[in-house]
């Protein structure tokens, strides 16, 4: 059972998003996050740099342990870095006393695969040569970015650069053909995504399985655009986190199987009653606190450390 705070945000999401879903609208397109010039807590050290021609923001707290965490933040191919991503890198930075590097790609609506996979690879690729060169590092993504961090390591392993020491994959969207059984299971429970009302499942399937206009020409269910149907041989060890509630549950799932079937560690954590991205957008919640202490522990066991930076 979610506790009463989860349950108020749960059902005033519904009412927020059923304007958007009313109109089968894409939320990632729809819903403009506010971006302020970014102003670091105090003792922090904040940098922007230009990696591969990429965008990276680095964040170094004021107790640094020597780890390094690289974050690819989601949102789909339409939202750039924000606040939300900010605050993430914020808590893990200090809870975990590491360095957190986050690629800032450029976004567009406009965009098509391998626009951003390219970007997010050249930054990544990039850092190998310096602060990522010894594999000390963890590396995180939620959603789309979850998406991004393993295509990301597909091409780092196929190259032969370094891997993370551990990922930490959040609400995966790593299946662009949205081809999963949850996109039924979860077609009128989920709050953010989900059918209105009186929507008949086969009359807007369609509408649930929405094929991203990013995919371009590209099968959805190339293995590079989407890991869901890669061969994840010799990945790190991966902690799986996702709302029990989410149209792409199954996308979790298959990513765990995924692992376990090519022999490397995973695990999957389920929060029931949950939707996507619920301890991105509200950290404050019984279960989002819950969510983070689980990974900033996995991430602190799985952080190597460093000398120098």
């Amino acid at each position: 059972m979610i506790s009463l705070g989860a349950a108020i945000v749960r059902t005033a999401l519904r009412a927020f998003t059923y304007p958007y879903r009313r109109k089968f609208a894409s939320l990632s397109r729809s819903v403009t996050l506010k971006n302020r010039p970014y102003e670091p807590p105090k003792g922090f050290s904040f940098d922007l740099q230009n990696l591969g021609g990429v965008r990276v923001e680095k964040l170094v707290p004021p107790q640094w342990g020597g780890g390094i965490i690289l974050q690819f933040h989601g949102g789909g191919h339409t939202a750039p870095m924000n606040d939300m991503y900010r605050r993430a890198a914020e808590g893990l930075a200090a809870n975990c006393g590491c360095t957190v590097y986050s690629i800032d790609y450029r976004t567009g609506a406009d965009l098509t695969y391998p626009a951003v996979h390219d970007q997010c690879y050249s930054a990544y690729a990039e850092l190998c040569k310096s602060v990522l060169s010894d594999a000390h590092f963890v590396a995180i993504g939620d959603s789309f970015g979850a998406n991004l961090l393993l295509s990301t390591c597909l091409r780092a392993r196929d190259a032969r650069l370094p891997l993370p020491s551990a990922l930490v994959c959040i609400c995966s969207y790593i299946d662009m053909a949205a081809s999963g059984s949850s996109y039924r299971e979860n077609c009128y429970s989920d709050p953010l995504y989900a059918l209105p009302r009186g929507c008949d499942f086969e009359e807007h399937e369609r509408h649930i399985r929405r094929i991203s206009p990013y995919c371009g020409d590209t099968p959805p269910t190339c293995p590079y655009l989407s890991p869901a149907y890669a061969d994840l041989s010799a990945f790190p060890k991966t902690l799986i986190l996702c709302g029990g509630l989410e149209t792409s549950l199954s996308d979790s799932k298959t990513l765990r199987d995924g692992l376990l079937k090519r022999g490397c560690s995973a695990e999957l954590h389920i929060f029931d009653g949950m939707w996507h991205d619920f301890m991105y957008m509200f950290p404050r919640l019984k279960e989002s606190k819950a969510a983070w202490r689980e990974i900033f522990a996995f991430i602190s066991a799985n952080t190597p450390t460093k000398k120098t930076i």
